[in-house]
Order: C-alpha cells, then structure tokens, then sequence
C-alpha cells in the first residue's frame, strides 16, 4: 500500500491495526502518522513502532489519504468538528467507533466524505479478528478493497449493510 495513513486515536483499537499492517508488510512506519489526547501512549506507539505522532488531530488529516478514526463514541462530535475543515473526497475516512452512524458523522462535518464504517472485536490485538465494513454514500468500490485490506491485516472481514453493523457488536 503505497497510501498515507492517519490515526486518530491509538487506543487498542488503534494499535492493533497499526501492529497488523507493519507486521504484515503492507505499509512501512514512515507511512503512518497518529494522534492521542494522551501523550505517554503517543509516545509509547512512536517508540514501539517507529511511526510519526503528533499532538495535534489535523495535522494527522493534513499529512493522511486515509483517516481511521479510532476514538470514544462520546468524543466523536468533538473531534469531526476540529478537523471537518481538512476533509473532503479526495480523503477515505474509517470510523471504528461503535454507535456512531456514518450519517452522524457526514452531518456533523457539513459536507460529502467517503466515509466506511467498521465494526471489529476485541481480537484484532491477536490479528484473529473478525470485522464488519460498510460504506458510506460516496465510497468506490476500491475504497471498499482498501478498508478490507487494512482489517483483513488483523483477522478477517467481510462486507455487511450500515443497518446491521450494531448486531454485530
């Protein structure tokens, strides 16, 4: 994968798909940049796995092709608000958080996103994970691919309606 990938957020979640897609050589550190409000575990993720890390969530938009949006489902009108301004279609934006409709998301920007949402378990941290991916109104068939081949780097995944992502968690 040749793309510049961007996490905000690098909660569990967050750090197994990191870990999944280095140590499954599909892309390399210097491809990955990632955020946290918390900065021991910022650095932690740097020095573990040799990413970039910045305190700042647009800078992370700013430098990525594809956004993971990997935080709390409370915080995620807060954080869309803070970098809505940086997004637009040229961006495939991941949200993992549970709950949070990717309608809520594209209403709360104020704009058209490519937007995929996915919803995977726990064993992700084990690459055995198991994740459902659903696209948004303006997601291509390859954006699909691209969501599949970042979950399938931590288990497998498979292709489900946004109505029925909530059954599966």
């Amino acid at each position: 994968m040749k793309l510049k990938l961007g996490f905000i957020g690098v909660g569990n979640m967050g750090e197994a798909l990191i870990h999944g897609l280095l140590h499954g050589h599909l892309c390399r550190p210097e491809q990955i940049i990632c955020s946290d409000v918390r900065p021991e575990r910022l650095k932690t993720i740097r020095e573990t796995y040799g990413v970039k890390g910045t305190s700042h969530n647009t800078e992370v938009v700013k430098q990525s092709d594809i956004i993971v949006l990997a935080v709390k489902p409370q915080i995620m009108r807060e954080v869309v608000l803070e970098i809505a301004k940086y997004l637009d279609l040229t961006k495939l934006i991941i949200s993992i958080a549970a709950g949070v409709p990717l309608n809520a998301i594209e209403s709360c920007a104020k704009k058209d996103l490519k937007l995929v949402r996915v919803m995977s378990n726990i064993c992700v941290s084990v690459r055995e994970g198991i994740s459902a991916i659903s696209g948004g109104r303006h997601i291509l068939k390859e954006d699909l691919m691209i969501a599949k081949t970042i979950f399938d780097s931590v288990g497998k995944s498979l292709f489900i309606e946004e109505n029925l992502l909530d059954a599966v968690t």
